[in-house]
């Protein structure tokens, strides 16, 4: 067999590594493997005595696995029921979604709630960034403090978001991918895009970075759809969207460890300082506020940050170390900057 047929094997055991499950994970989301995968079942199918398997009946059974086998509503398609019937043989096939899906849990520690109507959960600690990969094949990275959330059975593709995400969404025709946060809804087929939704912000965003998303706005069910590039901004207090040409690799940049700034003013800079370093810095002026940065910062740390802003522009700043409270927790780290008179 081949490295891939291989692969596939040692998962249909259950006795696979990490780098299998992200192989096999891989495959099932690249529709350029289909027909491929296609042969593999025909192949098992066989080999577990099975008569001639029509192309329709292959489409179907492959299509079950990229929706990832959940368990479907009674249909009146007859048609439907009897290829079911005859896929009992190869049923390894079918588990395996529910393998991918278990070895995401097992790999990056995701919490269950319940036993009907399940979620799953996946939260990024303040200060780290966490990669997550979703039952289809979705993967994406989770900024500090961000929190994730879908439906174990995951029939519709939809999350729940709060903080900083970056998805990268496996392109399906036959179903939308959908996030939802408390102010803005995304639906998308298959793209990469960056969603800014914290509680504590006046705004909340969304950044495109490939593909084409819609947005939705709750209070006001309007809606306006991205291109790449553009990052559309929602006002909490007015309850108004407006989109904006960007370079959006500048926002989404966190991913990877980088900070990069392309003449933006500062107070956008220390909002996404705020961010990243779970931080308050205060700005003392409007004029302090409008002035533009140009910079790139690779894990630096706050006050190094400072520095280097300092040692280019006109200002002076104060770091506040954080102080403990009496329920022994600590405040937040505070940072004042001021123009130079």
């Amino acid at each position: 067999m081949n490295t891939k047929q291989d692969k596939i094997a040692r998962f249909k055991t259950g006795r696979f590594s990490f780098n299998d499950y992200l192989s096999v994970a891989s495959y099932f989301k690249n529709e350029s493997l289909d027909d491929e995968l296609k042969q593999m079942l025909k192949k098992d199918w066989d080999k577990a005595g099975g008569e001639g398997m029509s192309e329709e009946e292959l489409e179907f059974l492959l299509d079950q696995l990229h929706r990832q086998i959940g368990k479907e509503e009674p249909s009146a398609d007859r048609g439907r029921n009897r290829f079911q019937l005859r896929f009992a043989r190869v049923a390894v096939w079918l588990l395996l979604p529910a393998l991918l899906f278990g070895a995401t849990l097992a790999y990056f520690g995701i919490k269950f709630y319940g036993h009907t109507d399940s979620w799953a959960e996946i939260h990024s600690p303040i200060g780290a960034r966490t990669k997550f990969h979703l039952p289809d094949g979705t993967e994406g990275w989770l900024n500090g403090g961000a929190v994730v959330k879908y439906p174990l059975d995951f029939k519709k593709r939809e999350v729940e978001v709060s903080g900083e995400v970056w998805f990268d969404v496996v392109h399906n025709k036959r179903k939308k991918f959908r996030v939802k946060t408390p102010f803005l809804d995304v639906d998308v087929l298959g793209t990469r895009f960056n969603v800014v939704a914290y509680e504590n912000e006046d705004i909340a965003e969304v950044i495109l970075e490939q593909g084409r998303v819609k947005v939705s706005c709750q209070a006001t069910n309007e809606e306006l759809a991205l291109q790449p590039d553009e990052q559309l901004i929602y006002c909490k207090e007015t309850r108004k969207m407006e989109k904006r040409a960007i370079d959006s690799k500048a926002y989404t940049s966190w991913k990877d460890g980088l900070l990069i700034f392309r003449n933006v003013p500062m107070a956008e800079l220390a909002r996404r300082l705020e961010r990243k370093y779970n931080s308050e810095i205060i700005l003392h002026g409007d004029e302090l506020k409008a002035l533009i940065f140009r910079a790139t910062f690779q894990d630096e740390s706050l006050e190094k940050i400072c520095s280097m802003l300092a040692s280019v522009a006109p200002i002076r700043y104060e770091v506040h170390k954080r102080t403990s409270r009496l329920d022994g927790t600590f405040d937040r780290e505070r940072v004042e900057i001021w123009l130079k008179e």
